[in-house]
């Protein structure tokens, strides 16, 4: 039996969309717009971040923030302020969790498995939101440990290696079908879709089974 459940962060361990929306209604407050549609902004906000990791080379998640936050002030014709930055990463460096996600990990961590995140960001930016979790981790495996960012998987490999595990011997939860599910697929891993958002399922990137929560993923993975 497998012994290690590996975790996405953002999104499903953490409120990351609640936090970005929050972040950019600051923001648009501060710009003296607070009724201006925010879905635009984020949406480019969120593109050019993915383009960005994609890209080579390899640069701080904190650099991404940045610009692409620029890229969607300026894609909404606002101009960008210093305090606009550091007030979007203060937050997103001080997600809540998920009220599910405690007690999904408390009963795995008594089940007797291994707990670790995989996640694409920096050690520092992550290191705030984990108190919230209720435990420490075995392990919190960065992009900027493994400079890669996912789908790419060397993320995951790094991560393998660090817990001295192969991808058979794991579990992997996750809240993005093509960061996540796309890797899980490529190397094999047995992995929970946490569907918090009422997304749609993409054939493309199955095996995987899909749970509402962590609370679902922890039951399944404990029965």
């Amino acid at each position: 039996m497998t012994r290690t459940v590996t975790f996405d962060f953002y999104g499903t361990l953490v409120q990351w969309h609640e936090g970005v929306e929050k972040g950019f209604r600051a923001i648009v407050a501060r710009h003296g717009k607070p009724g201006m549609d925010l879905a635009p902004l984020i949406h480019a906000f969120h593109a050019e971040g993915r383009r960005l990791r994609d890209t080579p080379p390899w640069r701080p998640y904190r650099d991404v923030l940045r610009q692409s936050l620029r890229f969607a002030l300026d894609h909404g014709g606002l101009a960008i302020r210093d305090e606009d930055v550091e007030g979007l990463i203060a937050g997103l460096s001080r997600l809540p969790v998920h009220p599910d996600v405690p007690a999904a990990l408390a009963a795995l961590r008594a089940g007797g498995w291994r707990l670790a995140a995989i996640s694409n960001t920096d050690d520092d930016l992550i290191a705030g939101s984990l108190p919230g979790l209720g435990l420490a981790l075995d392990a919190v495996i960065t992009a900027q440990q493994a400079r890669a960012y996912k789908p790419d998987p060397r993320l995951f490999h790094h991560a393998h290696a660090v817990l001295c595990v192969t991808p058979a011997d794991t579990v992997h939860v996750a809240a993005s079908q093509p960061l996540d599910m796309a890797v899980c697929r490529a190397l094999g891993i047995r992995a929970y879709w946490v569907n918090r958002r009422a997304e749609t399922a993409d054939p493309q990137w199955y095996p995987f089974t899909e749970v509402r929560d962590v609370a679902e993923a922890a039951r399944s993975i404990l029965a």
